[in-house]
């Protein structure tokens, strides 16, 4: 036999499929022609073989160790409390660094996104008011040169045409009382909205 073939004897799958009785004919006489010549594959074949008689010994056993009631819940008990001598002392140091050093990463990165979200909150907020308040001061600017060219027009045409100052401080007193009225309706009107 060439040294090949016998180290494909000698492999141990070799051995559980010849107990088990799952080789070829040829196969088998052929691995039983080796076992005479070779110790180790008899010694594997003995193990294996007690190896199956013990287990069809302990199956076939009726014979049952009596546990307490409670044998579950003791042993879940046990199991989740008593963690003595599971870790040691360096490992739970690391470990908590490693806990400790990913919090201040968390709180970190949770840090950095609050701090962009309230800039982002303020930036609108102030762009709000600058908005608002270039509105308010272009509305006023709009309205007091209106209110220049108007009283210049009509101040000319009324002042020199009758030579008098009354008509148009009347005028002006009607335009501030409507304007008054019309500011106050506006404001009730959208209060009832």
């Amino acid at each position: 036999m060439s040294n090949t073939t016998i180290e494909k004897i000698c492999d141990r799958g070799l051995v559980g499929a010849y107990v088990d009785g799952e080789l070829d004919t040829d196969l088998t006489e052929l691995f039983e022609n080796h076992l005479d010549s070779c110790a180790d594959c008899r010694f594997e074949l003995r193990a294996h073989r007690l190896f199956v008689c013990e287990l069809d010994a302990a199956m076939s056993s009726s014979s049952e160790v009596p546990v307490p009631r409670n044998f579950s819940k003791i042993i879940a008990t046990r199991a989740t409390t008593d963690m003595r001598g599971v870790r040691t002392r360096s490992e739970n140091r690391k470990a908590l660094t490693i806990c400790f050093v990913l919090a201040l990463a968390g709180f970190a990165l949770v840090g950095v996104t609050a701090v962009t979200s309230v800039f982002r909150i303020a930036e609108k907020f102030v762009a709000m008011i600058f908005g608002l308040a270039s509105f308010l001061a272009t509305t006023v600017y709009d309205t007091a040169a209106g209110v220049v060219v108007i009283f210049r027009v009509v101040s000319r045409k009324v002042i020199i045409e009758t030579g008098s100052l009354w008509p148009m401080l009347v005028l002006l007193a009607f335009g501030v009382l409507v304007l008054s009225r019309l500011i106050s309706n506006y404001h009730r009107s959208g209060a009832t909205e």
